[in-house]
């Protein structure tokens, strides 16, 4: 598992320099409207205090700093590249080295935690849920905003190709790291399915969870209730 996590982390500071870029030009920029919706779900609140958990390059805290909410923001990624450039970014931003599986936060440290497309890579999912959950306060909301599965089977197969062939060649060429966008569709069709992903998180201690699969169940914004 540590090697495994090592080898993301690897994989991650190597395309930081190209990986905004490839995010909108992959996904023709849906994933900004993910984003939006995964923020709306997780109901922003004055006074709250947000975890962005594998905040890639802050793209999430961008956003959540365009709610005209008064709350603080704490981006936290594993990868020390991606942080770099987040910061540059978004210099208004505090930012962490965290690792999913062991926070360097204190118990009830956040009101919402939200982590977008970084949750397939956590290693020892159980764990990684668990420590969520004991930094987020009672009543707190964690976002899981993560590709998944469209279930139309035309369009699962059109969507299996394109991710499995043409994403990866493209991503490859222009990064440079083929085996990071071989990683991506590999990583996602090994993702727990939902009844064992339901099971999963509420084993981690959450008491509620939805599920919200957006743009024909390309991807999925789960909403974990503490």
């Amino acid at each position: 598992m540590e090697k495994k996590s090592r080898e993301i982390q690897k994989m991650f500071d190597d395309i930081a320099p190209k990986y905004d870029f490839l995010n909108r030009a992959l996904s023709f920029r849906t994933d900004v409207a993910w984003r939006k919706k995964a923020i709306k779900l997780s109901e922003l609140e004055d006074g709250q205090r947000i975890l962005d958990l594998a905040c890639g390059t802050a793209d999430m805290m961008i956003q959540m700093s365009k709610s005209e909410k008064d709350i603080e923001l704490i981006g936290g990624d594993f990868s020390y590249n991606m942080l770099r450039k987040g910061a540059e970014k978004f210099p208004e931003g505090a930012f962490s080295v965290s690792d999913a599986h062991c926070l360097p936060f204190k118990d009830e440290s956040f009101d919402r935690i939200l982590i977008a497309f970084g949750f397939r890579n956590v290693t020892d999912k159980p764990r990684g849920l668990s420590e969520m959950n004991r930094v987020l306060k009672p009543g707190g909301r964690l976002c899981i905003l993560e590709f998944s599965t469209p279930e139309n089977p035309v369009f699962a197969a059109v969507y299996r190709f394109y991710f499995t062939k043409i994403l990866p060649f493209i991503g490859g060429l222009i990064s440079g790291n083929r085996k990071a966008y071989e990683y991506l569709p590999d990583s996602v069709y090994k993702f727990p399915k939902k009844p064992e992903y339901r099971r999963m998180i509420m084993q981690a201690g959450f008491s509620k969870v939805d599920f919200n699969p957006l743009s024909m169940g390309i991807c999925d914004a789960t909403i974990c209730i503490k």
